[in-house]
């Protein structure tokens, strides 16, 4: 009986428990120095996603160009980790959240923890990328394409429009 009981939980609430263990893990991290977490919570919905990636979707032919990335001075370390990032809040923002929620509410659950993290209007901004996200991942149904787009909108804000804006 407690087992149908928890079963029925998960079924039903588990977006709405890892998202919230998602805010406490930042928060954790931001006021009391606590390990971050993030990067587990964003990337347990594969232990609930019958095939999260798809891997017969035209649009992953994408992987195809992930050596342009390569090509910016990037060191290997902070791309793997940019890398590893994109696709770990595609994963759950997208292929997780965008099953039950709108594009809307999942773009400003995602915006969040950007804003709790770090403070500024670049982050409260994040919104309306994460709706392209979201549009493209309802379009195509590839996380794979959408991490990778996700990444490279994260190299070019990082590396081409943050370095014009500092001169």
């Amino acid at each position: 009986m407690i087992g149908r009981k928890i079963g029925w939980f998960i079924k039903n609430y588990s977006e709405v428990f890892l998202y919230l263990l998602l805010l406490v893990s930042l928060f954790g991290r931001k006021v009391f120095g606590l390990p971050d977490l993030s990067t587990f919570v964003l990337l347990s919905p594969l232990l609930f996603l019958d095939d999260p990636f798809k891997w017969k979707n035209k649009w992953n032919l994408s992987v195809i160009t992930f050596p342009i990335t390569l090509l910016t001075n990037v060191d290997l370390y902070t791309l793997l980790h940019m890398t590893l990032s994109a696709f770990a809040e595609e994963l759950f923002f997208r292929g997780y959240l965008l099953r039950r929620y709108s594009n809307v509410l999942v773009s400003f659950m995602f915006a969040l923890p950007h804003i709790l993290l770090y403070q500024s209007l670049q982050s409260a901004l994040t919104f309306f990328p994460s709706l392209l996200y979201g549009v493209a991942y309802q379009k195509t149904q590839s996380l794979v394409f959408v991490s990778l787009l996700h990444l490279y909108s994260n190299l070019i804000y990082n590396y081409i429009l943050a370095g014009v804006a500092q001169g």
